[in-house]
């Protein structure tokens, strides 16, 4: 089932400033490797990370990328079972048509990255109608266990799937015993680029025509994964996206300096003491604008509480002086994940990747 993708990173090498590097995985040219010095540092951190992991691949080390297993995921519970959350976020009937649907296969996948076995979601449709269908790779937001992909998720991704798209999602490698190591933006940031050959080895996908989106931490992680992998997507959007992490750090302390779900970044990154300032340009979106050149819509709440609405409007400013393709919406009135503009906000986003086809 797992093959070569058969245009992503061909195509992407062709765009000024990119190259291959075997097999799979893209890196920048000099514009892109402004992070060189502390690499050393977050490979040592990567591969004491899979040693620990309970999840590596054992016996002959699969490809990245390639998918592991595919199982269908449990069906959504009844919705008296969702939380005040879950509730409030959707609506009996958006939930209980979602629940009925009989179009597409959702199904939890374990696929390869860097010798791990990573969980991730799949949706697909049962029948493809002899069509090549685009993939959106949607990145959760979330820090190690917290903000696990769960039903209310699922439920996001089954609404964007409606729209005309095969869905795929990581729910990155922290998890249980590493989760409260998880790096944002270091390793995990692979998890991200293999989905692209996850995507290759289904044959319903057009691989010219894949997009990408994030929301929450999730953004940051698509700024990164287009900013300084390059991985070939036509466009993105970003949801309520943390664009300077020093800045996040100083609003929410507990990042820094952890809590009893997260060690904090003073922590789980390499010697923080001494490089803190290169490891926050590192992960940082802010500083790495000038490598973006697919076409990006922001999005945020005037109200957002946990990311202030300056990360977007600040992005924006960037991408406004760089002369880079994007657009800004601003909502007035809501919360983090913008739930009380829903539909709005998945139509805006389902628009800008047709108008980027």
């Amino acid at each position: 089932m797992a093959q070569r993708p058969r245009s992503c990173w061909p195509r992407q090498s062709r765009r000024r400033g990119c190259r291959l590097r075997a097999p799979h995985a893209p890196t920048c040219s000099k514009r892109c490797d402004r992070s060189r010095p502390i690499r050393r540092i977050l490979l040592v951190i990567a591969l004491s990370n899979a040693a620990a992991s309970p999840h590596v691949v054992r016996g002959e080390t699969p490809h990245d990328g390639q998918l592991l297993s595919v199982k269908v995921r449990a069906p959504l519970p009844a919705y008296e079972a969702l939380d005040d959350f879950g509730r409030g976020y959707f609506s009996r009937q958006v939930y209980e048509q979602a629940r009925a649907q009989q179009e597409f296969d959702v199904l939890d996948i374990r696929y390869a990255s860097d010798g791990l076995e990573v969980p991730g979601v799949l949706i697909r449709p049962k029948n493809a109608a002899g069509r090549m269908w685009p993939a959106i790779i949607y990145n959760r937001g979330g820090t190690g266990d917290y903000g696990k992909i769960n039903d209310v998720t699922v439920l996001d991704l089954y609404l964007l799937a409606k729209a005309g798209f095969v869905v795929i999602a990581s729910d990155y490698r922290f998890h249980d015993a590493t989760a409260k190591r998880d790096e944002w933006g270091g390793a995990d940031l692979n998890d991200v680029v293999n989905l692209v050959p996850a995507l290759g080895s289904l044959d319903i996908v057009d691989h010219d025509h894949l997009y990408m989106l994030g929301v929450s931490r999730g953004g940051t992680m698509t700024y990164l994964a287009l900013m300084k992998r390059c991985v070939p997507v036509r466009a993105a959007a970003v949801i309520a996206g943390p664009s300077d992490l020093e800045a996040l750090g100083r609003h929410q302390p507990a990042f820094v300096n952890g809590d009893d779900t997260y060690d904090g970044w003073a922590k789980v990154w390499p010697d923080y003491g001494r490089h803190k300032a290169d490891l926050y340009r590192d992960r940082s979106p802010i500083f790495w604008t000038a490598n973006l050149d697919v076409p990006i819509l922001i999005l945020h709440s005037r109200q957002d509480r946990l990311v202030p609405v300056e990360h977007a409007l600040r992005m924006a400013a960037a991408l406004q002086a760089g002369g880079k393709p994007y657009a800004l919406h601003i909502y007035e009135r809501d919360g983090h994940s913008l739930p009380l503009n829903r539909d709005d906000r998945n139509r805006q986003i389902v628009s800008w990747f047709m108008s980027a086809r």
